[in-house]
């Protein structure tokens, strides 16, 4: 087998490709290259603005999921807030006032993970959010993610909206699915993990007022049982209950003696005028100086050196009053314990349905029109700023 390469074979293939083009018309001609020149100009917007506009179009119009729409409304009351507002001010008409900054903890609470976490385990939000009914965007897992926690509780946002009238404090729920019975349950199931949360808000601020009270009673009750055992040594110490009463009945006697003592006097007087020697006098000196020194001592069995009963009723007195300061506090104690049982039953929050999670009776996502226009717009509005640098950098290059 031999091979020709020479150079007359090859003037003969450009002499045949030269007839073959002369056979196409040249209207034909012009047409393809006005196309490819239109074409040419115009890259540009047909890459940046038809083209995503096309497959927007193509997704909204053929592939995406109609996606329906269950919505409630709440508000978070407590009897002890001031209201605000003409939905506030009906709201304590009926007895209860709202809450906004615990409308707040409940909207934190529903876009948490933690929220995600407990409807994946007990309401099933994986399969609700993978039905068969899903496009391949929007199902989950996505095309682009894996079916991690952290995968599935952003897609998880994707599909909630809440938010709190600043004005009348209502809480508006929306959760979004691809049947109608998925986005009723998953808003009920939201709107009981809300109830549940409020409830051990409820616990927990009870518990804590009510446990300090109780701290402070036990506090009470100790110290008052420390100063009786106190007042009880000290009585065992002095061998006598009451050393006021004791002191008092020294009193009388020393009161009682005076009187002998001033009697005795008086008769002694009366028996010197009268007969001067008497043998009774003597009798009757020796008597009257025998009380008055018994007089003194009593004395200073009350008054005097650290032996006497003064210390002692200062010591007794003392310890009393300390008593009685702790029966006080006891007393106050447990007063402030059902005060605090009473306030923490006042101060509960209430989560109030206004609106109950309905069941959608048609699809209200995608917005397919309004999706498309929002594609355009911004595909417009990205080729001009690209037209308008290219252009710029055009001019700075020629000059």
């Amino acid at each position: 087998m031999t091979r020709v390469s020479t150079n007359d074979e090859f003037t003969d293939y450009l002499t045949l490709v030269d007839i073959h083009a002369g056979d196409v018309p040249p209207e034909t001609k012009s047409v393809t290259d006005r196309a490819l020149s239109w074409i040419r100009n115009h890259i540009l917007v047909l890459i940046m603005v038809a083209l995503p506009t096309s497959l927007a179009t193509i997704y909204y119009i053929a592939i995406a999921s109609d996606q329906y729409v269950s919505e409630t409304r709440f508000v978070v009351r407590s009897p002890n807030r001031n209201a605000a507002g003409l939905l506030s001010g009906f709201l304590q008409s009926t007895g209860f006032v709202r809450a906004q900054d615990d409308s707040y903890v409940v909207m934190e609470f529903i876009e948490s993970r933690a929220a995600s976490g407990d409807l994946a385990a007990h309401s099933n939000l994986r399969e609700v959010l993978s039905r068969p009914e899903a496009d391949f965007l929007a199902r989950f897992p996505s095309l682009w993610s894996k079916p991690t926690e952290e995968a599935l509780f952003e897609h998880y946002l994707d599909f909630v909206t809440i938010e709190t009238d600043s004005g009348g404090g209502v809480t508006t729920l929306r959760v979004r699915a691809f049947r109608p019975e998925d986005a009723q349950m998953l808003a009920q199931a939201l709107l009981d993990r809300a109830e549940m949360l409020i409830n051990r808000l409820n616990d927990r601020a009870r518990q804590d007022a009510v446990r300090f009270a109780r701290i402070e009673v036990t506090d009470s009750e100790k110290r008052l049982g420390d100063l009786q055992k106190s007042l009880t040594d000290f009585r065992n110490k002095v061998a006598m209950i009451d050393p006021s009463k004791q002191s008092t009945a020294m009193f009388e006697m020393i009161a009682k003696l005076s009187d002998d003592v001033a009697q005795s006097k008086a008769q002694l007087a009366s028996l010197m005028q009268q007969t001067p020697q008497s043998p009774q006098i003597q009798a009757m000196r020796s008597s009257i100086d025998a009380k008055e020194q018994q007089i003194i001592e009593e004395r200073a069995r009350i008054v005097g050196d650290d032996a006497s009963m003064a210390p002692l009723i200062a010591e007794y007195e003392q310890l009393l009053l300390q008593r009685e300061l702790g029966m006080r506090m006891l007393e106050s104690s447990a007063t402030s314990l059902e005060n605090a049982k009473l306030e923490a039953q006042r101060q509960q929050l209430y989560l109030e349905r206004i609106v109950s999670p309905n069941r959608p009776d048609y699809a209200m996502y995608p917005k397919r029109i309004k999706s498309i226009l929002m594609v355009l717009a911004l595909c417009f509005a990205a080729f001009w700023i690209i037209r308008f640098f290219r252009n710029q950098i055009y001019d700075h290059s020629e000059t």
